[in-house]
């Protein structure tokens, strides 16, 4: 420890306290007068009269009193302080722990997690912090003593995601003002910011930063590290992460296949993809199970059935119907119009005087109770008594328009409709949306009618080149789709980095089979969710997350690490202590000229 003095100068007013003693001194003393009962005890004392100086001086409450008061406030004028080593770390800690997938690796008979689990604990100051280094970075926990902070490392679980480790060590920065921060992990960072920038910049702000590297073994490691999903066709890439050449054993659902591999080197794997769930499984051991298993998942729904009313089959519409693979589409010719039990009623090219009354009724009553219906406009459309199955009112026809797209959804997203339409039908009192409009009316409307959903097609055949292109078949496999709620792969099929995203709050029941009611999660488990009304398969698929055995080094490995106390000087200021010590020294001045009687 280190004492000085801000303002050396201040000193001088120490000299204020000469006069003073000196007053003392020479101030008048009661007269001694020799009384012959006492003159032997005033001969005794006689013999060291220094002694009895100093026994009264000493007896002097006052003086002292006085002379403590001076010597406090006359010091506050020269801002003593003092210098003393502190140890930053006792204090506050922040611990990044690496949560992510690649913490599962084995190394002998533990993982690199449990390793890192082990070094928490005896990283943990008086008050502790806790930050999961995973694919989005997460305070778990903050503030916490030793003891809560140790339950709370004894609970957790390493999750299946990538890591951002620099950004976690960022948040580490922002979370801290004084301490240390110990970033526990194997360093396989995937995305964000380097580890070691992000070090030094929270090193800039005075912060120590240690790390503890926990991978120490090589690891053999064989996984999936990509999907491609077209149509019904599915590609998985399996990586051999080895140096020399493996022979991969592969189970497909219940089917065993055998693949050979290079060492360092990616092998697709392409196989039709089924209804329902497919599990594909490396059953070869390695060091690493989170990307050994791959789940696919596609829809489980049964052919969808498509009634086409038309008395002038339209060869354009009927094959792009046809085209997905996935509908049957039956024709029936009116008068004659046998609803029976269709999923889809699309009507086109229909003669007006062979409709039967009650035709666009029955079918309404069916859409009403889930079906959908498609009105497809022809050129007597104006003419035909749609009924209440037509969300708008059709007007006279119009001339040459561009189109505008007005909503994008799932069967108009990416679709070429053309920049313009010969001739269209205007309408008023459109009933839902309008999704593609021309001059202001709507040439695609959506309304949703009971459990059904009611579509208005006003593209007429003979007015527009849509039916020539590529983008037609698509768009009608697109609109039956939806109309069926059929889902899409890429609705069903995600990362362990995505977020899932849902209309609205429903039941979701994690791999873990823990239960949850949400209408957003952030995917952190690898396996299978099941939602109320579809599965999803969920897989890690991070080729630099698997990557195992890199190149570069950060930090100490964990059997070498040792915390060290790392301390600072700090400044302690004495000037406002002496001042209120001053302050008690005047009230107890005061205090004691009472007692004494002197006021």
């Amino acid at each position: 420890m280190h004492i000085g003095f801000a303002e050396k100068a201040g000193l001088i007013a120490l000299g204020a306290l000469i006069p003073f003693i000196l007053l003392y001194l020479i101030r008048p003393r009661p007269k001694t007068l020799k009384i012959p009962s006492l003159m032997f005890f005033s001969k005794h004392y006689g013999r060291n009269k220094l002694l009895s100086f100093l026994r009264n001086f000493i007896r002097d409450w006052l003086f002292i009193i006085q002379l403590l008061l001076l010597l406090a406030l006359l010091l506050s004028v020269a801002k003593p302080y003092s210098v003393y080593p502190h140890d930053i770390t006792a204090k506050n800690t922040v611990l990044v722990i690496d949560v992510s997938a690649s913490m599962q690796a084995k190394e002998g008979l533990t993982t690199r997690f449990d390793k890192a689990i082990k070094k928490a604990r005896v990283s943990l100051g008086s008050k502790n912090t806790v930050i999961l280094a995973k694919g989005i970075p997460l305070i778990a926990l903050k503030e916490a003593s030793s003891s809560d902070a140790r339950d709370f490392l004894s609970k957790l679980k390493p999750l299946d995601t990538p890591s951002r480790l620099g950004d976690a060590i960022i948040l580490a920065g922002e979370a801290l003002t004084e301490g240390r921060v110990v970033v526990i992990s194997d360093f396989q960072n995937t995305g964000g910011q380097d580890p070691e920038v992000a070090k030094n910049v929270v090193a800039s702000k005075g912060i120590v930063v240690d790390f503890i590297d926990v991978a120490e073994k090589e690891i053999s490691n064989i996984g999936f590290v990509d999907l491609s999903l077209d149509d019904n066709q599915a590609t998985a890439f399996i990586k051999n992460f080895n140096t020399d050449e493996k022979t991969i054993n592969l189970k497909v659902n219940n089917e065993n296949k055998q693949l050979i591999i290079p060492g360092n080197s990616v092998e697709p794997y392409s196989f039709t993809i089924p209804k329902g769930m497919t599990k594909l499984v490396i059953t070869n051991n390695d060091d690493f199970e989170v990307d050994n298993t791959l789940y696919v998942s596609a829809p489980e729904e049964a052919t969808t059935k498509v009634l086409l009313a038309t008395n002038n089959e339209s060869i354009f519409l009927k094959n792009a119907l046809d085209a997905s693979g996935l509908v049957t589409v039956d024709i029936t010719s009116p008068p004659v119009v046998k609803t029976g039990e269709h999923d889809v009623y699309v009507f086109h090219n229909i003669a007006q005087n062979k409709i039967l009354t009650g035709t666009f009724e029955d079918v309404l009553s069916k859409v009403e109770k889930g079906a959908s219906a498609v009105i497809v406009a022809q050129e007597e459309s104006g003419s035909i008594n749609y009924g209440e199955l037509l969300p708008l009112k059709l007007g006279e026809k119009q001339g040459k328009a561009y189109l505008v797209i007005d909503q994008v959804n799932r069967f108009t997203k990416n679709i070429d409709f053309g920049s313009t339409v010969d001739s269209f039908f205007k309408v008023s009192g459109l009933r839902g949306v309008s999704l593609v409009s021309a001059d202001n009316s709507s040439l695609i409307a959506l309304e949703e009618r009971g459990a059904g959903k009611i579509v208005y097609f006003g593209f007429l055949e003979s007015a527009s080149d849509f039916k020539f292109s590529p983008s037609y078949p698509i768009f009608w496999t697109e609109l039956i789709k939806y109309l069926t709620d059929k889902q899409e792969l890429s609705n069903l099929n995600y990362k362990t980095k995505d977020t899932l995203i849902l209309d609205s709050k429903q039941k979701i029941i994690l791999p873990s089979r823990k239960s949850i009611k949400k209408s957003a999660h952030l995917l952190e488990e690898a396996g299978i969710y099941e939602l109320e009304d579809r599965k999803l398969a969920v897989n890690l698929l991070d080729s630099l997350e698997s990557d195992l055995n890199r190149k570069i080094s950060f930090g100490a490995k964990s059997i070498d690490y040792e915390l060290r106390p790392v301390k600072e000087n700090r400044r302690y200021d004495f000037e406002f202590a002496l001042i209120v010590i001053g302050a008690i020294l005047l009230i107890l001045e005061l205090v004691y000229i009472k007692i004494r009687g002197d006021i």
